[in-house]
Parts: C-alpha cells; sequence; structure tokens
C-alpha cells in the first residue's frame, strides 16, 4: 500500500523530565494526549517514562515519545535489544542511523495483538546520559499507509536542550 499524503506541521512538547523538551514534525491533525505525572522507579531497568503520545485520529496509530536514564554499561544497540525483548517485539530489521543529531539504533518490529499483527517503528538515541525512545505503532494493514510520517519524524526530531551522546554518530 502506498504512502497517503499527510499534512505535517512542527510541533513542540515541553521537557517532562530531564530537560527532554523537543520539536518534530507530525501529522496537524493528529491527537497529543495529556499524560498523568509519572512517579519513575529507575531502578527497575525497564521503566521509562512518557514524554508524549500522539495518535490518530480515525485509527488505531500512536506516535510515543519516553526516555529514561542511560545504563551504565553495554551499547546501544544492548539496550535496545534489551528493550526490545521486553516488550515481547520481534525486530524484522535494525541498522543504525542518526536522529536529532545523535548515533541512534532504528528498526522495525512486529507484536501479535487482539487488533492483528502490530508494525512498531523504533529509534532508540542516546544523548548525555538520558536515553530517548521514539515509536510509532500501526495494525499492519496500516502501517505502510503513513510511513512517511515516520520517516519525517526521525529527519525533524530535535531535543530542546541537546546534550551529544557517548556513542561515535555512524556515517549514513
Amino acid at each position: 500500500m502506498a504512502s497517503t499524503s499527510l499534512d505535517l506541521s512542527t510541533r513542540t512538547f515541553p521537557a517532562r523530565i530531564a530537560e527532554l523538551g523537543f520539536t518534530a514534525q507530525l501529522p496537524a491533525d493528529w491527537i497529543s494526549h495529556d499524560l498523568p505525572n509519572e512517579d519513575a522507579d529507575f531502578s527497575d531497568p525497564t521503566q521509562l517514562v512518557s514524554l508524549a503520545i500522539v495518535t490518530a485520529p480515525y485509527a488505531a496509530i500512536v506516535f510515543a515519545f519516553a526516555a529514561r536514564p542511560a545504563y551504565e554499561d553495554g551499547t546501544l544497540h544492548d539496550w535496545a535489544t534489551f528493550l526490545l525483548n521486553h516488550n515481547q517485539l520481534q525486530p524484522r530489521a535494525v541498522g543504525n542511523d542518526v536522529v536529532a543529531g545523535v548515533a541512534a539504533v532504528v528498526g522495525e518490529a512486529v507484536q501479535p495483538s487482539d487488533l492483528g499483527t502490530m508494525v512498531v517503528r523504533f529509534a532508540f538515541l542516546e544523548d548525555g546520559g538520558r536515553l530517548v525512545n521514539l515509536t510509532f505503532t500501526a495494525p499492519e494493514l496500516l502501517a505502510d499507509s503513513v510511513r512517511d510520517a515516520w520517516f519525517a519524524l526521525l529527519r525533524s526530531f530535535t531535543l530542546e536542550t541537546p546534550k551529544g551522546s557517548r556513542f561515535d554518530t555512524p556515517t549514513v
């Protein structure tokens, strides 16, 4: 299925934790949800705090942004694999990219659900000791129809207070 033309607009989200405000291009008519205040227990290595959730007005399609303190050891790929496995996501493709000017692990995974197979496109990046996760989740039958919105997000995502990554930026 071909990607549908979407009206994208630049949207800014204030920091909820760790100076992690950000700006990104997202579909203009999609809904940004109010999030509850969370008391995160970062002693749990699987815990992330939601930064923003934006959903399509017409289908179960979700952009989600979350973060946690970066782990003390391992690589960005190790961290991504750990969190994907914890959430029972089955990667179909994983690679290196640059998001927000720093190294990122990006890819696509699938996950069974009550709505059928869900496609989860993901990006993990580390900036100043902060692990940031971007995801796009959609039913498999709809995922490609809005894929251009995912790529626009990856190209446009910028942190309000970038601090730099401990990982070398790949040449892509």
